[in-house]
């Protein structure tokens, strides 16, 4: 999909224009004061019963072998070929014909290989084709590199006569199994058109096909972005680490980047980078040898003395970096050509120094491959804050763990179309047992994740979406947590004051609190132009709150309005509002004003909103006692 692909591209220019949102709401207009009239421990539910979670189900080859003979057997004799009904050979773009592989016509090279499903798969034997989906050939590329994982993904591990094949791919955070046939789309010369495998391997065209069943067609895979590519593949989570910034207050530090890339790649995870830099013209990209707009695999990182060097391997298989330390550079110093294999081959795998890679390159994603994670997924679906809240979990670590916590908007539930779900609402929220914000995560896009580590003890995970109070929509939703340590994961409904607390937790774990007097104090959060605003009133007065965000941009009011009034009790707190990106591809703007006055406690002892609450953010605004 174009415009998720593009995403990362837009959230790397917000963070290149010098007043962007981080920069505005830093800098927002704040006034405050307080006119005196007439002078005169939350806990969330307990978890009760730890044990142990079980590592994560390794699929032995043979078993795979076994599964799929049995299944092959029961369907039909060899004469009879499968055609699934689920997925016809119906016309597309760009396909002349659909053909089962004895009659597709294979390259010259590759005619005395038998055909099979894997033949000692390598990156080099995976060439895309005349498909924009460089993001999944990327991220095939790089699981060729690890046979357990790739063996994973092709439960059909031999060639099937019968042409029936089942592909294991991990849809939004959910392991699913997709069964297909071998009629695969082929060119007017009866060539495979999309993707394909050298040595006459079927894994590759059948890994897109089955992800081509998945999204309802070829041209559903066109455009992405490499962490999608790596999630379906592998089922992990991925981080991006952005390479470039023109706001000073948020310029990568490219030597800890460097880091994390030699320690990912020690540690064996998948790592892709986008080549892109709206700031060069096409020319300049293929001057150097790049392919705009492209994924590229990053196949190994080195450091010789002072030189920092990786290794990039582009999908198309050839096309490669004719900049310095280029396998034809005749300024290779022989301490490096001694350590580093080259080959004067062009296919599309090159090495280029490090100290480059963010003129080009405008992130790189890591997929933490881990044999040794212990995983949970969740299936859900959100509810709104006015009664209870179906979107919690408690969590137990009896030994602390590092954690990777992944929400994933699921469409409706049974079926995700990259083309038409769009991006929603997402947030995080991880709540220790005294009601503390370990860690908290907000954004739009088709999936978050939070990473962090606990010690040992019990807590709670909050996912929500403020599609249900903008919007009135209630998308499901796949939660995923993988941790380095045994836990548990299970449901615990509860009441709607949980957000309350939560976000005040989020809040005060924030740190940004303006005291105006009295014992009156506003505190605010921010996190990728969702911003929020929790009023405490530790007087023994009602404090009347006028809030102004008429200023803002871009942004959407859990009040449904901009401009609020509300009174507050004595010894009470309440989130005033909520502001989350409306469009994510325009830059948000947060500008408010805050005033408050202390109230006659002989006149003036009552809660009121105005305007009033909305009954689906209730909630969220509810008032709480301050402990």
């Amino acid at each position: 999909m174009e415009r998720r692909r593009k995403r990362q591209e837009q959230q790397q220019q917000q963070q290149q224009q010098p007043d962007d949102n981080i920069h505005r709401a830093r800098s927002r207009k704040l006034s405050l004061s307080l006119d005196i009239v007439n002078k005169p421990n939350f806990s969330p539910p307990r978890v009760a019963g730890i044990r142990s979670l079980l590592s994560r189900e390794i699929h032995s080859v043979h078993d795979h072998v076994a599964e799929s003979s049995q299944s092959v057997g029961s369907i039909a004799p060899v004469e009879r070929k499968f055609s699934d009904p689920e997925f016809l050979p119906l016309p597309e773009r760009r396909v002349a014909g659909w053909l089962r592989p004895e009659r597709i016509r294979w390259p010259t090279e590759d005619k005395h290989y038998p055909i099979a499903v894997f033949n000692q798969p390598h990156p080099k034997d995976i060439i895309q084709g005349r498909l924009g989906n460089c993001w999944l050939i990327a991220a095939l590329s790089l699981i060729a590199e690890v046979p357990q994982i790739l063996y994973k993904v092709m439960i059909t591990k031999r060639h099937n006569p019968v042409g029936l094949y089942r592909v294991r791919l991990c849809n939004q955070g959910i392991w699913q199994v997709v069964t297909i046939d071998d009629l695969l789309p082929v060119s007017t010369s009866n060539s495979l058109v999309f993707s394909r495998s050298k040595k006459k391997q079927l894994f590759a065209p059948l890994i897109e096909k089955a992800l081509a069943k998945m999204h309802g067609s070829y041209m559903a895979l066109k455009s992405g972005r490499c962490d999608e590519g790596l999630q379906t593949l592998t089922g992990e989570p991925c981080e991006v680490l952005f390479l470039r910034s023109s706001d000073p207050e948020k310029k990568p530090d490219l030597n800890q980047i460097w880091l994390s890339i030699l320690q990912s790649r020690a540690k064996g995870y998948l790592m892709t980078c986008p080549c892109s830099n709206k700031r060069f013209s096409e020319q300049i990209f293929n001057r150097m040898g790049l392919e705009s707009d492209h994924a590229y695999s990053i196949l190994d990182a080195r450091q010789v003395n002072s030189q920092r060097l990786v290794r990039l391997r582009n999908p198309w298989g050839e096309k490669e970096w004719k900049g310095a330390v280029h396998e034809n550079w005749t300024k290779w110093p022989k301490a490096l050509r001694n350590k580093l294999t080259t080959s004067s081959v062009n296919d599309g795998v090159f090495w280029m120094p490090w100290e480059q890679m963010p003129s080009f390159f405008s992130s790189v994603t890591i997929c933490k491959v881990n044999a040794n994670w212990h995983e949970a997924r969740k299936r859900g679906q959100f509810s709104d804050f006015s009664s209870t809240i179906t979107s919690a979990y408690g969590l137990e670590c009896p030994y602390g763990a590092e954690l990777e916590i992944e929400v994933f908007n699921a469409g409706d539930g049974n079926y995700y179309n990259r083309l038409k779900d769009p991006d929603v609402d997402l947030f995080l929220i991880l709540l220790s047992s005294n009601g503390y914000c370990r860690a908290y995560k907000h954004d739009v896009d088709y999936y978050i994740t939070l990473s962090t580590v606990v010690p040992p003890g019990r807590y709670l995970i909050l996912a929500g979406s403020m599609s249900v109070v903008n919007y009135m929509v209630y998308p499901a939703f796949n939660l995923v947590v993988h941790g380095s340590q045994p836990f548990v994961v299970h449901d615990q409904p509860a009441s709607y004051e949980l957000v309350a607390d939560a976000f005040h937790a989020v809040a005060v774990r924030a740190n940004n609190r303006q005291d105006m007097g009295g014992g009156v104090s506003i505190l605010t959060f921010d996190d990728n132009g969702n911003f929020g605003l929790v009023c405490e009133n530790k007087s023994n007065r009602t404090v009347r709150l006028s809030s102004n965000f008429q200023g803002s941009k871009n942004v959407l009011s859990s009040r449904h309005a901009f401009q609020m009034i509300d009174t507050i009790p004595a010894r009470k707190q309440q989130l005033i509002a909520i502001f989350t990106r409306k469009m994510f591809s325009n830059d948000v703007q947060i500008a408010y004003q805050a005033s408050g006055e202390l109230l006659d406690p002989d006149h003036y002892t009552r809660a009121k909103n105005n305007p009033p609450i909305p009954p689906q953010a209730y909630g969220l605004h509810i008032l709480r006692s301050i402990h």
